[in-house]
């Protein structure tokens, strides 16, 4: 629509021949009786102003009127005895009764998240930091008599300061008589302005390419997004302390190197200014670092950092993750499937501790967590069932062709690189992963689906397979262990076997330096690794993996270098998240 007549019915303040004074008023009209309520804030007035962050002259208006009152400033705050973070006071004082008012002052800061004129000579302004809300209760009688504020000064106040601005409220503990006796700081002098908000910050921001570009903005509107985001820090320490405890030594080991081994996947490689000669990989997996670890002599170690593969984007995968992993000493199979329930279990208990803080906004853990043991499917067996018949000899060299076979005959489609762990593990989805909805290991996976895991001749199938189990929560991929492979001779066998497989994602080579490790004596050993990213989707109840990354996939992380979406009112509280593309 080239003219804007077409808004006038509508949103009429949008159009550019409107006077000013008009469009003001439009605005004010339509925000009165059009505002959407917001079910994540439940707690926040009507909207006063436009739901607009742009460079726009309400901006500069915005600055103007801080500076004509002295509060265009980002001052400097000193130490102070009586500064208290918000949970600290809501902890020190909850016992207060109603109408109870210390004479012991106390300081706190934090963002407004309301403002509410009593009268010309009361207000109340409720501010938050890290999920903890404090109302400040602005007297003109008291601050009058305590810092000799005027009536002028005090109106002035009221009329500068808004939602979003960063303040200090200092003051007397209090909890007032009405509205359910409110913990409050009943102030002595008029709040510092620390840190004016120049934009006015929206009532509901619900576009998912504009919120995961602005994600600050997102995160002061969508209490969730944060609450994910605190979340995600406490399961991981819950897991750092869970290894800590069991006597685990954290470690630190290269992202960058010659090559990415460790895992089967296309690696990220770049060159350095140093070795401009050589082509350099970003690691897929820690594993063959940690594993030269317990070779030194460190019987138990443990890793959590960013692991990286070149490989698709979708819902679940993101080019970059975080990975814990763990490489315990004489552990088999059965313990490291212990201890991963130990851990689900222990990380359900946290997510049930949240909910009562102020991290409200994270569902109810599944129930089924805390059904140990959790079940298992063992792999072959499962897969011959959901066929109804036997699988070919897997060692023989004509394994992949008979499974191919299969495919055609089943109707099933095939792997664009068939080779036969793509083919096998495409049958472990058809089969095996839609009966994973609770907690389950599949277990003892063909011996060339593992090649770093020790392997064994199965008695019920008489098939060759792994120590190795791979755990599913509603049918996504959570965690995987091993019992690792320590013959440098075996190894060498399934690193040429597995060099036989290799395709646009599978750059496997034989590693002589980790094989030359291995002849020092690697003991039998336990390996775990889980996605940390996926975890925390498990326990926030989220359904893409943008959701629990401070600033989404690296399909957004690379869009960040041009402008972003702008944050407004034509961005309705009705829209609806686009999906993540399929890799």
């Amino acid at each position: 629509m080239n003219s804007p007549v077409g808004f006038r019915f509508l949103r009429p303040y949008l159009c550019k021949d409107l006077p000013v004074s008009r469009g003001a008023a439009y605005v004010r009209f339509f925000n009165r009786t059009r505002c959407v309520a917001t079910p994540s804030l439940p707690f926040e007035e009507p909207a006063r102003v436009a739901q607009n962050i742009q460079k726009a002259p309400r901006t500069d208006q915005r600055v103007e009127k801080l500076r004509a009152t002295e509060a265009l400033e980002w001052p400097r705050i000193g130490s102070n005895k009586e500064a208290l973070s918000i949970a600290d006071f809501c902890k020190r004082y909850t016992k207060l009764q109603p109408g109870e008012r210390l004479k012991e002052t106390s300081l706190v800061y934090g963002r407004i998240r309301s403002v509410r004129l009593a009268s010309s000579k009361l207000a109340f302004v409720d501010i938050i930091e890290d999920g903890f809300v404090v109302q400040g209760v602005l007297s003109l009688k008291d601050i009058e008599g305590f810092s000799g504020t005027t009536s002028r000064q005090f109106n002035k106040f009221c009329k500068t300061v808004r939602r979003g601005d960063i303040i200090s409220l200092s003051g007397n503990p209090h909890v007032t008589v009405k509205s359910k006796g409110e913990l409050s700081i009943f102030c002595e002098n008029l709040p510092t302005i620390l840190s004016p908000a120049l934009n006015p910050l929206p009532r509901t921001f619900e576009d998912p390419e504009a919120r995961v570009r602005n994600r600050h903005v997102d995160m002061l509107v969508n209490r969730r997004t944060s609450d994910i985001l605190r979340a995600r820090s406490q399961i991981i320490q819950r897991i750092r302390n869970f290894l800590l405890d069991d006597q685990f030594t954290e470690v630190q080991t290269p992202i960058i190197a010659d090559a990415a081994g460790g895992a089967i996947a296309k690696p990220f490689t770049t060159v350095a200014t140093e070795f401009s000669e050589k082509q350099l990989a970003l690691r897929i997996a820690p594993e063959l670092w940690l594993k030269r670890i317990v070779v030194g002599g460190m019987d138990r170690v443990f890793e959590i950092g960013p692991v990286f593969r070149n490989e698709g984007l979708d819902a679940t995968h993101n080019p970059e993750f975080t990975t814990c992993e763990f490489y315990k000493s004489y552990a088999n199979i059965n313990e490291l499937m212990g201890m991963t329930e130990k851990i689900i279990l222990r990380i359900a208990q946290l997510v049930s501790e949240l909910k009562t803080s102020p991290l409200t906004y994270l569902p109810a853990p599944d129930p089924n967590f805390s059904i140990t043991p959790f079940k298992r499917i063992s792999f072959i067996p499962a897969i011959e069932e959901g066929l109804g018949q036997k699988l070919p000899d897997l060692e023989s060299v004509s394994a992949s062709e008979e499974l191919v076979s299969i495919f055609k005959e089943k109707s099933i489609p095939i792997p664009a690189s068939p080779t036969l762990p793509r083919l096998l593990d495409k049958l472990a989805n058809v089969y095996i992963e839609p009966q994973c909805e609770a907690p389950t290991y599949i277990i003892h996976h063909p011996a060339c689906m593992a090649p770093l895991s020790k392997s064994f001749v199965d008695n019920s199938s008489k098939q060759l397979v792994s120590a190795r189990a791979e755990l599913f929560i509603h049918k996504s991929e959570i965690a995987n262990m091993y019992e690792e492979e320590n013959s440098p001779f075996e190894q060498r066998t399934k690193f040429e076997q597995q060099a036989k497989f290799r395709d646009d994602e599978n750059k496997a080579a034989i590693d002589e330096s980790y094989l030359e490790a291995l002849e020092w004596g690697l003991p039998p050993t336990g390996g775990w690794g889980c996605g940390i990213d996926r975890l925390v989707m498990l326990f926030t109840g989220s359904t893409r993996i943008s959701d629990v990354l401070p600033f989404g996939s690296l399909r957004n992380v690379v869009n960040l270098g041009s402008p972003a979406p702008r944050v407004s009112s034509s961005k309705s509280a009705t829209t609806t998240p686009a999906p993540e593309k399929d890799s």
